[in-house]
């Protein structure tokens, strides 16, 4: 015999964000729901096997699933259901850019496809951080819908993510974040323009030098000392061949006069890189 299904959907603000609760402290798509057949008859205390898809139209329209999953819900005594489906946190970006559509089936009939639509709230949870954001956090472990920035490959559900950044995250361990592009206060165009939007650029320093001069009173000389040998004569004046003398003299230089010496100089440190003071954090991007 076959049956129909009057559901009742309830989409928990927490379903799209993890910042909002349920009264059950739950988090997904509650489906409430009272089975009946086609005689209009409860089908109480039951077994109904469902299948759940979370789906959404792509650019083309083709349908694109975000999650799927059968579930065994049982009627109580008035034929009334319900159940949780819980897509996880890691398809939060899908549901925050995309119109969702839940498709519910029995078997191959079809109970229900329709369209998901937001409390306010929940909408303002969606966009209120946006897929791509980047923040610091204080933890090893990425809160549910992000992901930590360390290279590491992103789930295949992060589509919109993806289409961002590549199918790995950013690797941002031991760097620090710079605005992309270039504006009116900043003089160095190609230094600016070589930092584009999700991309690394090199450490450097900018090219420059140290000048100074010596001091002027630079006058001064070198004492030479000179070794000569001279003959000893007799006292007739002739020459006996007997002796000579070794003697020295001080022959002072030629002065060079005042003048100064230009120098240049190079900072010789210990580190191998050139940074300011810093706080170590990891960062995370929003799925």
């Amino acid at each position: 015999m076959k049956s129909k299904l009057l559901l009742v959907l309830c989409l928990f603000c927490a379903a799209m964000s993890n910042y909002a609760q349920s009264s059950a402290s739950q988090s997904g798509i509650a489906v409430q729901g009272i089975a009946r057949d086609m005689n209009n008859t409860a089908l109480t205390n039951q077994t109904i096997t469902l299948t759940f898809t979370l789906y959404y139209l792509d650019a083309s329209s083709i349908e694109q699933t975000i999650y799927k999953v059968n579930r065994n819900v049982i009627t109580d005594a008035f034929g009334v259901f319900s159940d949780v489906i819980d897509p996880t946190a890691v398809n939060n970006g899908l549901f925050a850019n995309n119109a969702a559509y839940l498709r519910i089936e029995k078997g191959s009939e079809v109970i229900s496809d329709e369209k998901l639509r937001h409390v306010p709230y929940a909408i303002s949870a969606n966009n209120g951080v946006p897929t791509g954001s980047i923040m610091p956090f204080i933890g090893t472990a990425a809160p549910e819908g992000w992901v930590l920035c360390n290279g590491a490959p992103l789930p295949v559900t992060a589509k919109t993510l993806i289409g961002m950044v590549g199918t790995n995250a950013p690797d941002l361990r031991g760097m620090f974040l710079r605005g992309a592009g270039q504006n009116a206060n900043t003089s160095n165009a190609a230094e600016i323009q070589a930092n584009s939007l999700n991309t690394v650029q090199n450490s450097a320093n900018k090219s420059h030098t140290h000048t100074g001069t010596t001091s002027t009173n630079g006058e001064h000389s070198h004492t030479e000392w000179s070794t000569y040998i001279y003959d000893q004569g007799n006292a007739d004046g002739g020459f006996d061949g007997g002796g000579h003398a070794i003697g020295r003299r001080n022959i002072p230089s030629g002065y060079s006069g005042n003048h100064n010496h230009t120098f240049t100089t190079q900072a010789d440190g210990t580190a191998t890189e050139s940074r300011p003071i810093n706080y170590g954090v990891n960062y995370i991007i929003k799925l």
